[in-house]
């Protein structure tokens, strides 16, 4: 089982990680989303305001310059690779928890999860420029976010005891 899982994961994430890993994580920008993780867990949130804490101030700083939409692009891109992180490192924990039917449904949805959403948010790609900063990409940092952030929460629960 756990073996499927693994495999699930990897599939899921095939065309995020081509995309998502031409950025590296820097060190700066994944201590600014653990910190907000960390505040939001103490708290009992979700860690929805952690979702574009890299992304937006980059793709602030990168308006009214020459080919912006490339650079907002890039801004998601970066922040998305945190996301993916944070997804795959709770993937494991969840799979640590060792509940069969919570690891078969996991694995399940995180087979159709990452074609789900690259086949929505290319509808961004459509739109005007700017009604969705970073256009795709955006739309897959935010949809990444928060599927790693239900995903944390799982993770956390079926391993309390």
């Amino acid at each position: 089982m756990k073996l499927i899982l693994a495999a699930a994961m990897l599939a899921a994430n095939l065309p995020l990680a081509s995309m998502a890993f031409a950025h590296d994580t820097a060190p700066a920008d994944v201590t600014v989303i653990d910190a907000c993780l960390k505040t939001a867990e103490k708290t009992g949130g979700f860690g929805g305001a952690c979702v574009g804490l890299v992304a937006d101030p980059c793709i602030k700083a990168a308006e009214g310059v020459k080919d912006d939409v490339a650079k907002w692009r890039a801004c998601a891109a970066r922040e998305l690779a945190i996301w993916t992180q944070k997804t795959n490192e709770a993937l494991k924990k969840v799979q640590a928890g060792g509940f069969a039917d919570v690891i078969k449904a996991v694995k399940d949805s995180q087979i159709t999860f990452a074609a789900s959403r690259d086949r929505f948010c290319a509808v961004f790609d459509k739109v005007e420029p700017g009604m969705y900063r970073g256009d795709a990409s955006y739309c897959r940092l935010r949809e990444t976010a928060n599927r790693s952030l239900s995903l944390i929460k799982l993770g956390a629960a079926v391993n309390e005891h």
